[in-house]
């Protein structure tokens, strides 16, 4: 008798009746496990009921997903929505003329084959905040906590070329 001595007294009588039937409909979760848990109601009327409401929540995902409606927006009216994945764009103007010939054309006889220019990459160096020179990263005057840097921060700092290491004096990849 453990299933009694956790019965919901109010869900018992016709008031009870009453209140599952609500929450079935307003709050279906909670009232079809309500349902199932506490209703001493018969298998085949809970059954019946789960399953018209599992048609329902898929009906419903069927018919908001698939959906073809009017939506006028300015010039443009929608009358259904496609996924093809492809990405439109509005239409050329009528005046244009037609240049997709000419870049076949141009396309078939070019032999003009660029190659991508490579970024400049700054020359890094490492500095100590109160020493007068920078340093390559195997100099035994560059410590774990050496600041790295640009050539050209070293160098605006007032910092010169360490003469032990010899790093170098002028940027040679660009400025940055």
């Amino acid at each position: 008798m453990r299933r009694n001595r956790y019965y919901r007294k109010w869900l018992s009588g016709d008031r009870g009746i009453l209140v599952l039937i609500a929450l079935l409909v307003l709050a279906f979760p909670v009232g079809l496990w309500l349902m199932w848990r506490e209703a001493k109601w018969k298998i085949w009327l809970k059954a019946l009921i789960t399953t018209a409401w599992t048609g329902i929540i898929v009906l419903g995902i069927v018919v908001f997903t698939t959906t073809s409606f009017d939506y006028d927006q300015g010039s443009i009216i929608v009358t259904e929505l496609v996924n093809d994945k492809r990405m439109l764009a509005p239409l050329p103007p009528e005046d244009l003329p037609d240049t997709s010939q000419l870049l076949k054309s141009a396309s078939e006889t070019s032999s003009l084959i660029s190659l991508p220019t490579p970024t400049p990459v700054a020359t890094r160096v490492y500095c100590n905040d109160n020493g007068k020179y920078y340093h390559l990263a195997g100099c035994r005057y560059v410590y774990a906590h050496t600041p790295k840097v640009t050539l050209n921060q070293a160098k605006n700092a007032g910092k010169t070329a360490c003469p032990i290491c010899k790093p170098p004096k002028e940027e040679t990849y660009g400025q940055e």
